[in-house]
């Protein structure tokens, strides 16, 4: 026991040693800890359920994830009005069921275009003809997910402050998006009032359902 507090006391190089030794002791200590801490604690990422919302592992945020193959009715409501999308994704071709002032047109999604149909054909049409009740932007999943990325949640609410997606916005005004299992609700109405301060009510209601 001498012998090593005097080495300690006198030799630089011996201090220098122990002091490595016990370093590596530690390091490999928190190796271990870690490893076991992986091993034993139960994974909990949401993408395991049943539904479509999940997580996004790369950057922690909440994503809607659509399957393979699925069915999405949309319903939107304009002030007073109220429209309709059904939309049948399968096979890498889309169809589309838009109802609007009681009238009923058919379109067609595949490689790329959208097709009208017109007396049993359809005929090659355009994005702003399919979605002109509302701008596709608002409809589509990978910007509302955009949406969520910016979002503060709240519950299985999401708030969306116009400041963090509008360009030179500073107000603490926000929309809100509603998570609930499949479906997805969302209150543009604070948003459009930007471009319209006419807009009373500004919704969209989203059920994604999974279809073979």
């Amino acid at each position: 026991m001498n012998d090593i507090k005097n080495k300690w006391q006198n030799d630089k190089k011996f201090r220098a040693l122990v002091k490595l030794l016990l370093y590596i002791l530690f390091m490999l200590g928190t190796v271990i800890f870690i490893n076991t801490s992986k091993a034993t604690t139960p994974l909990t990422n949401e993408t395991n359920n049943d539904n479509f919302i999940g997580t996004d592992n790369n950057n922690n945020n909440n994503i809607i994830k659509l399957p393979n193959n699925y069915e999405c009715n949309i319903e939107i409501i304009i002030d007073n009005n109220n429209y309709q999308y059904l939309e049948i994704y399968k096979n890498n071709k889309k169809n589309i069921i838009k109802t609007a002032d009681e009238k009923i047109t058919n379109y067609i999604y595949q490689a790329g275009n959208y097709y009208v149909e017109d007396d049993d054909n359809y005929i090659i049409t355009t994005k702003e003809d399919v979605y002109d009740i509302i701008n596709y932007n608002y409809l589509n999943i990978d910007n509302i997910n955009m949406f969520l990325s910016k979002a503060t949640k709240n519950g299985n609410q999401y708030l969306v402050y116009l400041k963090d997606i509008i360009l030179d916005n500073d107000s603490d005004i926000y929309f809100v998006i509603d998570i609930n299992n499949d479906r997805i609700n969302i209150d543009y109405t604070p948003l459009m009032k930007e471009y319209n301060p006419l807009i009373e009510k500004y919704k969209v209601n989203i059920d994604i359902k999974e279809i073979e």
